[in-house]
């Protein structure tokens, strides 16, 4: 059985291991940080959706893998969900911001 990680989405974004604070690098880019997020995301919604029906299906899938995977792609889209608003609450704050 493989445990959960509650940082594994940040920290395997970010290219790391270290579940400590995590410091973006020089070269990286929020869109691309983004765009990774999001692939990752899709694909363990995917990965759910699969052990799901096939767990429904009759398929000798075993129930804690279903669990594992609804719970790792539910706290994916926690994350992404997360970002999305603090990106939106910065750029609102911005554009409070007087000139």
């Amino acid at each position: 059985m493989t445990p959960l990680k509650l940082t594994a989405p940040l920290s395997s974004l970010l290219g790391s291991s270290n579940t400590g604070p995590q410091t973006a690098q020089a070269g990286g880019n929020f869109a691309e940080i983004l765009q990774k997020m999001v692939q990752q995301t899709t694909a363990a919604q995917g990965q759910a959706q699969s052990l799901t029906v096939a767990a429904a299906g009759g398929d000798s899938v075993p129930l804690h893998e279903v669990v594992q995977a609804i719970s790792q792609a539910q706290i994916t889209l926690q994350t992404l969900i997360t970002v999305r608003d603090r990106a939106v609450e910065a750029y609102q704050e911005i554009i409070r911001m007087p000139i």
